[in-house]
């Protein structure tokens, strides 16, 4: 065990002993650095913590005498810390729980008496089994994805991970450790019971996270108030919500999507039969873009994307040598080579492949294809152009590909019209208002649900101005 420094974190106001966080938060800074980081912790503001607090539906628990309330992957205890500074009686009248993977964390809480009336358990919480449901979960679990790799950033073995896998019905690709705390928090809860979690808003959207909302969606009413993603700077660039679960073995569906700014919390949409679908914002621009525009992006073309470095690591086509000749070998390229409207040729990548094995690796590199970027790169916005050459790619690239099967003999776009619609300020102005800042870079279902117009709606748009 690491011994840790201790300073007292405790302040005395009146009769009561309150948390100093600052304190709180400079020790373990200066003490468990290599636990904060093998375990995903980011400490939560004191704002968003009594925001959350404030949440808590404590008329019902007026005549209850047995309450429950849990703080899994409880840290520093600071949730049920702000219960007690926000809701004393609740707090005084509770049974308290918290549940810490990492035994110096709660060697520290014990010998700053933190938590005296919490009863600590050291456990995997994800592996932990209780004996009793509760009525209140809440806290900030951690975030990241799980593996032995030093390229991810929670530590586990490979045996741990399979574990997870097998417990879990929502674990999907790769999943965020984030999403399995929230099934297992549905799953402690009692009927009616409470879930209040601080998390990356990325469940509402990514594909990994198809299998989540829908079980949520199964078990009760979900609300989701957007923070934005300056909660956690400068320690993490994230967009965060607050998840306001309310589990119900009744049939009730409900999906609420709130924004929380200037502090007050705005009223985005409701959907009262929501059954996991994308959670996605909606504005009056976005609304009538979709509504101008007669496709999808995913109703004309099939969305590939390109193999990722390990893949690219592991063929035996690739090669990594620059001396290699240039008349046999081509470049795979990557998002560097990708600007709007414009493919630079050149290899950035340092990979290499032999001409007559580029269908091999991908048979759809053969045809003249659009690929399209989608991230930070040209000021944020959509970079797409027309692969003429049929040049092989990797990263964080997509493949727009005809479908025979689904293409509408009524779409008359040509392939540079859609090139500048994907690229023009009507995309980037719609993906800005539909899904904010929750991620970097769109998932393939996101591309494939952009708005497209054929040739009347794309003269329409040109005479428009309601996206000023």
């Amino acid at each position: 065990m690491k011994e840790v420094k201790t300073y007292n974190p405790l302040v005395i106001i009146g009769e009561e002993a309150i948390v100093n966080y600052n304190v709180h938060q400079y020790i373990v800074n200066e003490n468990l650095k290599d636990i904060k980081k093998d375990y995903g912790v980011f400490f939560t503001p004191e704002w968003v913590i009594d925001f959350m607090v404030d949440l808590i539906n404590v008329e019902k628990y007026i005549d209850n005498n047995n309450i429950m309330i849990l703080e899994p992957a409880c840290g520093l205890a600071q949730f049920l810390s702000g219960i007690k500074r926000k809701k004393p009686a609740l707090f005084n009248k509770a049974n308290l729980f918290g549940v810490e993977i990492n035994q110096d964390i709660i060697n520290y809480l014990n010998n700053t008496c933190i938590t005296d009336n919490i009863k600590l358990y050291n456990n995997d919480y994800l592996l932990w089994n209780p004996k009793s449901s509760f009525d209140l979960i809440m806290g900030n679990p951690p975030y990241g994805i799980p593996s032995h790799s030093d390229h991810y950033t929670i530590k586990i073995s490979p045996k741990t991970k399979k574990q997870y896998k097998a417990l879990f019905e929502t674990w999907f690709g790769k999943y965020n450790v984030y999403g399995a705390f929230i099934e297992k928090s549905v799953k402690l809860l009692k009927n009616e019971g409470q879930l209040i979690f601080i998390v990356p808003a990325t469940f509402m959207i990514l594909d990994e996270f198809k299998k989540l909302r829908e079980y949520l969606s199964r078990n009760g009413k979900t609300s989701i108030i957007y923070l934005g993603p300056d909660v956690f700077k400068p320690e993490a660039y994230v967009s965060s919500v607050v998840l306001n679960f309310i589990k119900s073995d009744k049939s009730n569906s409900t999906l609420e999507l709130f924004e929380y700014t200037n502090k007050k919390i705005k009223t985005i949409k409701t959907n009262s039969n929501w059954k996991g679908e994308t959670v996605k914002f909606e504005t009056n621009y976005s609304t009538t873009l979709e509504n101008i525009c007669p496709y999808r992006l995913g109703d004309i073309y099939q969305i590939r994307i390109s193999p990722r470095t390990p893949e690219i690591k592991n063929n035996p086509f690739i090669m990594n040598n620059n001396n290699l000749d240039k008349n046999i070998y081509l470049p795979i390229l990557n998002g560097k080579n990708l600007k709007l409207n414009k493919i630079i040729y050149d290899n950035l990548s340092g990979y290499w492949i032999n001409k007559q094995n580029v269908s091999k690796f991908r048979g759809y590199y053969e045809n003249p294809h659009i690929v399209v970027g989608l991230g930070f790169r040209e000021n944020g916005k959509i970079a797409a152009a027309l692969d003429a050459k049929c040049y092989p790619w990797m990263g964080d690239i997509y493949h727009l590909l005809r479908d025979n099967n689904l293409f509408n003999i009524n779409f008359d776009l040509e392939e540079e019209e859609v090139i500048n619609f994907l690229i023009s300020d009507y995309i980037q102005k719609y993906i800005k208002d539909v899904y904010r800042e929750i991620t970097y870079h769109l998932s393939i279902t996101q591309l494939a649900n952009l708005p497209l117009p054929d040739k009347t709606a794309w003269a329409t748009l040109k005479k428009e101005t309601f996206y000023e």
